[in-house]
This record gives C-alpha cells, structure tokens and sequence, in this order.
C-alpha cells in the first residue's frame, strides 16, 4: 500500500493506492480530529474497541439516546474510522482496523484507557451484554 500527502487549501488528505483495482481512498486528516474531538464519538470509538456493536448496545452503555449514537456513528462511518454490517434489521458496527487507521487504537490504548469515564463505560456495557437477553 502506499500513502501520498495532498495539500489542499486548508486540509491535508492522504491518499491510499490499493493494489486491487489501483482504488484511491481518501482519509482527510482534518475532518477525522475533528471527528475525534468530541467526547461522545471518543466514548464509542473506546466501545468498539472492545467488540462489534448495535446502536442499542452504545446507547445503553453510554446513556444516549438512539439518535444521538446513530448521529454520530454516522459520522464516525463518513469519516471512515468505522464500519457498518447489516444483518437483518439491525446494523452492527466496527473499528476499521487497518494501517491507515491504526492511530485509532494508539490513541484508545494509550490515553483513553484508565480514565474513569471511559472505564465506566467498559463496565456499563459489560453490564449490559450481561443482562442483554437477545440479539439486536
């Protein structure tokens, strides 16, 4: 893979070749710290680190309400930081665990981590997926 700065007015992108079918996909660097400026967005990246989750999985770990999580997984989704799975009904999402986003789990790991709101939130969904008595 490899990776190309573009300067653009005010935004920085990286531009990402892929081998298969020389693919351009374009992470802007601005956009995605401001993604991750908010609390909310930082406190649902930290949950789907630990594992794939449903809307109502975040919202009741985090005390959201529905549309509000799925605003900003909506966001997150855009930015390209995170993944959706449809299965049925229900849409199940991910971290985008790849090279140009591995910063993403630096950051979780390395400063998310240990503080008390988002080790709360690690119990709070803990509890839930505990007493969760079916699938989404």
């Amino acid at each position: 893979m490899q990776h190309e700065l573009v300067y653009s007015c005010n935004h920085i992108y990286i531009n990402i070749y892929m081998l298969i079918g020389r693919e351009v996909v374009t992470l802007d660097i601005v956009n995605v710290l401001k993604a991750l400026s908010d609390e909310t967005r930082l406190r649902i990246l930290n949950l789907l680190y630990e594992r794939e989750l449903c809307v109502c999985d975040i919202n009741e770990s985090l005390d959201i309400m529905q549309t509000k999580a799925s605003r900003h997984l909506s966001y997150l989704k855009k930015m390209g930081l995170i993944k959706g799975r449809k299965q049925a009904q229900w849409v199940y999402y991910s971290i985008i665990k790849e090279e140009d986003t591995s910063f993403i789990g630096d950051l979780i790991e390395k400063s998310l981590r240990n503080n008390p709101p988002y080790d709360n939130d690690l119990i709070q969904l803990a509890a839930w997926l505990g007493k969760k008595n079916m699938n989404c």
